[in-house]
């Protein structure tokens, strides 16, 4: 393909896994996700640790927070804030595979001190579609979830190169 979201990248091909469809369907849906998301990322990872109550105590800033006060933390807000940054990275750069690739790369680098594995990502990946389906409702088609659980898995799969090189 000749466009740029397949391209190579450190002598990879890289393809950010979207039709052209499902590229506007995630902008499009972002549009409302962007009004809210900084709820959203509190939602999100207040959900994920509903689901995997052990995964608290792998961030360091709230692993000693009673659940009940972890949705008022200064920290909480922080890290879901840097979380939904990365996902507008996501929905930018949808057309640049490229910088994103090496963007979301360095990310997964940058987590090997946090001993981030696949299973986390899989999980917090769950929790993302289940705070995107409440807030979209209507426009939570199934091709729209599709669409996000594609962009999500090229997320994941990229971060995981990151954190697997050397």
């Amino acid at each position: 393909m000749g466009c740029s979201s397949s391209i190579n990248h450190k002598g990879h091909h890289v393809s950010i896994p979207l039709s052209d469809t499902q590229k506007s369907l995630v902008r499009e849906t972002w549009e409302t996700v962007d009004q809210h998301k900084n709820n959203v990322g509190k939602k999100t990872f207040l959900r994920f640790f509903q689901l995997n109550p052990e995964y608290q105590k792998l961030f360091p800033e709230f692993k000693d927070v009673d659940p009940s006060e972890l949705q008022d933390t200064s920290a909480l807000y922080g890290h879901a804030k840097r979380v939904m940054k990365a996902v507008e990275n996501a929905v930018s750069s949808l057309d640049d595979a490229f910088s994103f690739a090496a963007y979301l790369e360095e990310l997964g680098r940058r987590h090997k001190s946090r001993s981030l594995k696949p299973v986390y990502l899989d999980a917090m990946q769950e929790s993302l579609m289940y705070t995107l389906k409440e807030l979209l409702n209507h426009q939570w088609t199934h091709e729209t979830e599709e669409a996000w659980n594609r962009l999500f898995r090229f997320i994941s799969s990229t971060m995981i190169k990151g954190l697997q090189s050397p």
